[in-house]
């Protein structure tokens, strides 16, 4: 679809502002139209993956080639959070019920997000995108993102902001981890939706990852008990053969 740069075209026949005009084209072209089957098949994929991905973990054990699974499972954590976004923007249902269901099974108990957070924090953004007093996301913080909250900032938002252009991608590996730690503060502070609901899954999400991660790589294991057997055994056969080969210590 083409869409005219010319701004008394954009508006003939319908009057109102270039965004509406462009909006208009938008919806006549149905590219907003939710699209159940496309849906379907992503919650189908993403959930498949989350099930395939935690039982590698479990099947695995605590050896290192948890490295991969760990990057298989950060894949799969970003879909489930795109997921969510999506159905913030009531993209997968039309309801407000049904998407605040499915959000906060998506974002606080499968990816550890706060929904009810997430949710009025990005409506923000869309409502003054890149405003500095209204925009939530481009709040100074350890970024800034204009000349005057650089020159204003101290401490180490000062010094990072010297060197951000380099620092900033490193920096996007913490948002995570970032996002985690804001979803806590909001459901601690009154005002939140439906805050103990959210609390609720958040904490259910953090159990059920800490105590898989604290089983499974536990010096306990029976993998890593199975692997320093086998590694004994080796030590062993090898002192044997080798007398002057310290055998493994029982």
């Amino acid at each position: 679809m083409t869409i005219e740069r010319s701004a008394p075209t954009l508006r003939a026949g319908h009057g109102g502002s270039d965004f509406a005009e462009l909006r208009r084209r938008v919806d006549a072209a149905g590219l907003l139209d939710r699209r159940p089957g496309y849906y379907l098949l992503r919650f189908t994929l993403a959930g498949t993956a989350l099930v395939a991905a935690w039982a590698a973990f479990v099947a695995i054990g605590s050896t290192a080639w948890q490295l991969l699974t760990a990057v298989v499972l950060a894949v799969v954590f970003a879909q489930l959070a795109l997921l969510a976004h999506d159905i913030a923007h009531r993209q997968v249902f039309r309801t407000r019920r049904p998407s605040e269901i499915a959000g906060r099974l998506v974002g606080n108990l499968g990816v550890g997000m706060s929904y009810g957070w997430w949710m009025d924090k990005h409506t923000r953004h869309h409502a003054n995108p890149n405003h500095e007093e209204l925009d939530p996301d481009v709040s100074p913080d350890l970024l800034v993102w204009s000349q005057e909250q650089a020159r204003n900032a101290r401490g180490p938002a000062r010094f990072i902001g010297k060197y951000e252009a380099f620092l900033f991608f490193p920096l996007l590996t913490l948002e995570a981890f970032n996002l985690h730690v804001s979803s806590v503060r909001a459901v601690l502070r009154p005002g939140l939706p439906s805050r103990k609901l959210e609390a609720g899954l958040l904490l259910a999400h953090a159990v059920i990852y800490l105590s898989l991660v604290f089983t499974v790589l536990s010096p306990d294991s029976p993998s890593r008990s199975s692997w320093s057997t086998r590694r004994c055994s080796a030590s062993t056969s090898a002192a044997r053969s080798h007398p002057t080969t310290r055998a493994c210590r029982r």
